[in-house]
């Protein structure tokens, strides 16, 4: 996966900025509604995984998954997938399942040296499938319950326990 900083914010800042979502690279409304991340995948990776332009994808690997929308484009190469950083966090599961499109979530947990901190947010391994939604929200109700703004996405109030 190559994740750069977002061109429609600064990390997750700006994320539920309401003009923003109405770019077409910014957000992808899913079939359920939810505004989800977009996840660049070329044409040709899209046909093998069954995915077409839209449809809620889950980007995993041994840290975790990470629900976004399926942005199918031959802006980006064969076997390559490319998800902006810095997305809202919208758990589904806490350290496992995100839906906002946290992809820091899923980045190696390594330094990226021994001489300074700081996280690789490109270029790590992951595998891209069509999300099973239904089966999502049959497994984890509350989670899809949450309250969710049509147009700036999730509310604190749903996520963080006393949240106002």
């Amino acid at each position: 996966v190559m994740s750069n900083h977002p061109r429609w914010g600064v990390h997750s800042q700006h994320d539920d900025v309401t003009w923003f979502r109405e770019i077409e690279t910014c957000k992808i409304r899913g079939a359920d509604g939810y505004q989800y991340h977009p996840l660049w995948i070329n044409p040709a990776d899209a046909v093998k995984r069954g995915i077409k332009h839209g449809d809620v994808v889950a980007i995993y690997n041994e840290r975790g998954t990470v629900l976004a929308g399926a942005y199918v484009t031959e802006r980006i190469m064969p076997g390559a997938v490319g998800i902006d950083h810095g997305a809202k966090y919208d758990p589904i599961v806490p350290g496992e399942i995100d839906r906002g499109g946290a992809i820091n979530t899923i980045v190696p947990r390594n330094c990226t040296s021994k001489n300074t901190v700081g996280m690789a947010v490109s270029g790590f391994l992951v595998e891209v499938e069509k999300a099973d939604l239904e089966s999502l929200r049959a497994k984890y109700p509350e989670a899809f319950a949450r309250t969710c703004h049509v147009a700036a996405g999730p509310c604190i109030a749903g996520i963080v326990e006393g949240g106002a």
